[in-house]
């Protein structure tokens, strides 16, 4: 799976690669997955599956295929009323998305 999708990316936004760009640059993952990882510890359910529902609908307006998948995964085990979530795939995902992100943003600025 690809972690971001340009040719999606693209179609959303009419081929403005300057508007993509600046959208990514307002893409502060690390924030929400820490606030995702910190609901999943501390129990609550809830605000976990609302966290991870965000990330996920963030994620695919942003066409960052394999970390909506992801968060998708998550946000559905959460759903069920699953805390019990094994984070390593999304954090791995997320860190993977942050430097494809920040290289996207590199060549194309």
């Amino acid at each position: 799976m690809d972690l971001i999708n340009i040719n999606d990316a693209m179609s959303r936004l009419n081929n403005n690669k300057k508007l993509y760009v600046m959208l990514l640059k307002k893409f502060d993952g690390k924030a929400m997955l820490n606030d995702l990882l910190s609901k999943i510890k501390s129990g609550d359910v809830v605000a976990a599956e609302a966290s991870a529902h965000t990330l996920k609908g963030l994620t695919a307006n942003l066409s960052l295929s394999d970390l909506r998948e992801k968060a998708e995964a998550t946000d559905i085990k959460l759903k069920a009323g699953d805390i019990n979530i094994d984070t390593a795939e999304i954090e791995l995902s997320m860190n993977q998305t942050i430097e494809a992100v920040n290289l996207f943003i590199a060549e194309n600025s």
